[in-house]
């Protein structure tokens, strides 16, 4: 089972609103579909939404390693 699958099996019960990515490196990138794009474009913050903060938590119990990480489009995270 790929990272994307496990992480799906975790996230996809509560969370409907994630779009979730397979990586070539075999990880996973979560991102909130409903995060503001506004947000993403303030160069000097870092617009975590609550979604992804309650993921992380939650894919950190479940024994992923969790990255946050921001590009243009904003904030996602990235666990393997």
């Amino acid at each position: 089972m790929t990272s994307a699958q496990q992480v799906r099996n975790v996230l996809l019960e509560a969370y409907r609103d994630l779009v979730i990515e397979d990586q070539a490196d075999g990880s996973a990138v979560v991102r909130d579909a409903t995060a503001s794009v506004d947000d993403a474009s303030d160069s000097r913050g870092f617009p975590v939404s609550e979604t992804l903060c309650r993921c992380a938590d939650l894919l950190a119990d479940e024994g992923f390693g969790v990255v946050m990480v921001r590009d243009e489009a904003g904030v996602y995270l990235n666990a393997h």
